[in-house]
């Protein structure tokens, strides 16, 4: 039986999670895909999030992608508690669950347990739109400072989602954001499971991140924007105004010259790579896989060898 495995593939952005997870898919039996990606759950948003393709999501079943509209919210609670669901049906049905994503808060909220919120945040929400449109972001981030200074700290200046999420919880809420998941309860999910990071040398990463941003504008993620722009979706709405989308929006609206706004994209992401890193070698649990050392055909050696050796070949 299956019941109790699960296999986590995390670490920074352009390291090739998907691509490896899936090599991995081809070795064991069963295998589900659960996205730990704070984007990739919103429809539309397909080239900018870097979602598995068409042709990779028919390779295995594939959950929590494009779940959502760009404008709705969504939080971490709200994602442990549907993928510990889905995990559960996963077993039910005899499946490996394969989590893979990098946004840390998701993967470690469904493993760990989270905080249970029922506060009813619509108004505060809705001014806080209010206050973004009047103001802007950096005068929101700079509230965020002095309400919760740890989750100020953890933020980059851009992530609109994220400090108005947890700007509304500083001001109605029970308490800071970064208090309630220090308080948190909740039991693991799983007694030990089966956790990747994967790894490269810093410079050879950056590199990757610059190159990827360049093939997702060839690949039309401006047009992809364009598109949701189109169809009524605005900066200001959860999904639209995070890494990438807000440059290209601004962009389109003439606010910086197109190379700026790639440039800036470009910038982000290596600081987001940045943190991920800091966020993965917080967590002990965590085995870290060299790319350069072992290669992709070594990685997915490793991973399906300890997987092996826990739990047996003939396991399923």
């Amino acid at each position: 039986m299956l019941n109790n495995q699960l296999i986590l593939i995390t670490g920074p952005t352009a390291t090739g999670k998907t691509e490896i997870a899936l090599e991995v898919a081809q070795h064991l039996p069963k295998v589900e895909i659960i996205s730990a990606d704070s984007r990739q759950i919103y429809r539309y948003m397909d080239i900018g999030t870097a979602k598995p393709t068409a042709e990779q999501q028919n390779q295995c079943p594939h959950h929590l992608l494009d779940v959502f509209g760009p404008e709705e919210n969504y939080s971490a609670g709200a994602y442990a508690r549907a993928a510990r669901s889905i995990i559960e049906q996963v077993w039910n049905r005899g499946g490996l669950p394969i989590m893979v994503g990098g946004t840390g808060l998701y993967w470690q909220s469904a493993l760990d347990g989270c905080f249970e919120d029922v506060t009813e945040y619509a108004p505060t929400r809705a001014e806080l739109q209010n206050r973004l449109h009047c103001e802007g972001l950096a005068s929101l981030y700079e509230d965020l400072g002095r309400r919760d200074p740890v989750a100020h700290a953890r933020l980059q200046p851009g992530d609109a989602q994220r400090i108005l999420r947890a700007l509304e919880v500083a001001m109605v809420g029970k308490g800071t954001l970064s208090k309630l998941w220090r308080e948190r309860k909740g039991q693991p999910l799983v007694r030990q499971p089966q956790m990747i990071s994967l790894t490269m040398a810093r410079s050879r990463l950056y590199e990757r991140v610059d190159q990827r941003v360049e093939q997702m504008v060839e690949q039309g993620w401006i047009e992809e924007v364009r598109s949701l722009r189109e169809m009524g979706y605005d900066p200001s709405d959860s999904a639209l105004g995070t890494l990438g989308y807000l440059e290209i929006c601004s962009a389109l609206a003439g606010h910086c010259p197109w190379q700026e706004a790639v440039e800036r994209t470009k910038q982000r992401t290596r600081h987001l790579a940045k943190r991920q890193i800091t966020w993965c070698r917080r967590d002990r649990r965590l085995r870290e896989l060299d790319l350069d050392v072992w290669g992709k055909a070594g990685v997915v050696q490793r991973i399906v060898g300890e997987w092996e050796h826990r739990w047996g070949s003939g396991a399923g």
